[in-house]
């Protein structure tokens, strides 16, 4: 069955047989059921086709139509929206956020008054990954921002690079008090109309029952089979819910190159305001940054605004990829050279999304060129082996025939973190179910008063630590980096 998917394709304008043959080999490297891509120059389609299916439950063949998510790639748009608003004087990137949201205020005051626009654009506040709000409490927006007071940064302002999705929900926040527009419908008015992007959305619930979308897909237990979805259906999150085409996102990639003009050289931004887009903002540690660069091998690695940036064989190469669960996109722009490349899929962590985006940037002939699909592939393969391989030495350490304090009951009930929340602990035959906002994720007793957590659609394992006070009942829950005190017994 996945032999005929991989074969089914179609192809739009021009036609390039290696690069086809190279994505149908990297799709069943990944086992990835569909994958819609994408090269052009500014004022022409060079590579544009559809590959396999929408699900493999009855699904439909993908084509330069089928809309995909775009996920983070979401962030450059978000990026532009802002620039626009900057060319109209409604607002400066070194502005202090709080000049727009004067109800955010943070654990440190200091970062409260120095945390700019800029700041948030480039993911250098300095805060950790708030993701658990969104993707497993699906936090309103509000309740994040009185949250954020909670937080406590995990580096100093503008030092380090931590990829922080929270900040560009704030920024749609600005977009829509600036413009009296929610932002996804600003850039449909502003950006997405104006180019053309017909098939472009704000979120999933958004998309018509006229178009087709792909299913998003994990391959779990040697089984390719349909997952849940990241976010719900009606959220419209500046972080990463767009969805859109090939189709459109090709226009996308065009005004880019085109440097922020129309094909009829109407500007949508200033040529100072596109020129800060692509302008290195702050510099990476290899540690923040792609895997893949032990292949590419930059000698420098920084973030734009809304996009990741390293040089490569002599030119400076703009990208960012989007992932929600089941689905991944990447795009990748060699401006200096008048080129981009697309990548949409519905598999998870399908990473041969970087093999086809340095194999159409690697100007290399065909004999010097390395197999992109194969190092790509070992490379993420060895690194699942050495997390496995850690888990296993974590395994190793387990302290053999214990229990828990308490009985299993005792465990069960509400907790509530400042940072992340409320959660629910219940019964499960002899093991324990954990329930967040969004999602359920299993606890099996590990040792002592310490239980695993994990959810399987993340690849997530965490430890569950409760402290027993001296009363013999939980007196707190160390889980997720946050300490949860108990609020009573569940139902």
């Amino acid at each position: 069955m996945l032999l005929l998917f991989f074969a089914t394709s179609t192809s739009a304008s021009g036609n390039d047989e290696e690069l086809a043959a190279f994505v149908k080999r990297g799709m069943q490297l990944w086992l990835v059921p569909g994958m819609a891509v994408a090269v052009v120059a500014s004022d022409e389609f060079l590579f544009q086709q559809g590959f396999g299916v929408t699900s493999i439950e009855e699904g439909a063949p993908v084509d330069e139509h089928t809309l995909f998510a775009n996920a983070s790639t979401t962030k450059a748009m978000v990026a532009a929206g802002i620039l626009m608003l900057v060319d109209e004087d409604k607002l400066q990137l070194d502005d202090p956020i709080v000049r727009h949201l004067p109800e955010l205020h943070f654990e440190d005051p200091l970062l409260t008054q120095q945390l700019t626009v800029r700041d948030l654009l480039t993911h250098r506040s300095g805060l950790p990954s708030t993701d658990f709000w969104s993707f497993l409490q699906y936090m309103p927006l509000g309740e994040q921002i009185e949250r954020l007071a909670a937080v406590a940064p995990a580096a100093p302002l503008r030092t380090r690079h931590i990829y922080q999705n929270t900040m560009y929900e704030l920024l749609g926040l600005v977009i829509e008090r600036l413009s009296g527009q929610r932002w996804d419908r600003f850039l449909s008015a502003r950006l997405w109309q104006p180019l053309g992007m017909n098939e472009t959305f704000g979120a999933r619930g958004q998309i018509g029952d006229d178009k087709v979308h792909v299913l998003p897909h994990e391959y779990r237990d040697e089984r390719l089979s349909v997952t849940s979805w990241d976010l719900p259906a009606d959220e419209a999150d500046a972080a990463g819910s767009v969805w859109t085409s090939i189709h459109d996102m090709s226009l996308w990639a065009q005004f880019l190159l085109r440097g922020g003009a129309r094909v009829d050289g109407e500007r949508l931004i200033s040529e100072t305001g596109f020129a800060e887009m692509f302008k290195p903002q702050s510099l990476i540690d290899r540690a923040d940054f792609y895997p893949t660069a032990q292949l590419t091998r930059p000698h420098w690695i920084s973030y734009g605004l809304g996009w990741f940036q390293q040089d490569f064989q002599g030119r400076q190469i703009d990208f960012h990829t989007g992932s929600l669960s089941g689905l991944i996109a990447i795009i990748g722009l060699d401006r200096e050279s008048d080129r981009a490349v697309i990548v949409l899929g519905n598999r998870d962590h399908a990473e041969m999304r970087h093999a086809i985006l340095w194999q159409v940037m690697d100007d290399r002939g065909a004999a010097e060129r390395p197999d992109w699909n194969q190092d790509i592939w070992n490379l993420y393969q060895d690194a699942a082996a050495e997390h496995e391989a850690k888990w296993e030495e974590t395994r190793q350490q387990r302290l053999k025939d214990t229990r828990p304090s308490l009985a299993p009951g005792e465990y069960a009930g509400g907790y509530s973190s400042a940072t992340l929340g409320g959660i629910t602990i219940d019964r499960a035959g002899s093991d324990l179910l954990l329930r967040t906002g969004a999602v359920d994720m299993t606890m099996t007793h590990w040792h002592l008063d310490t239980f695993l957590v994990e959810y399987l659609p993340w690849n997530l394992r965490e430890f569950a630590e409760f402290r027993i006070g001296p009363n013999g009942r939980i007196a707190s829950l160390q889980l997720f980096g946050a300490e949860f005190q108990p609020t009573g017994k569940s139902d």
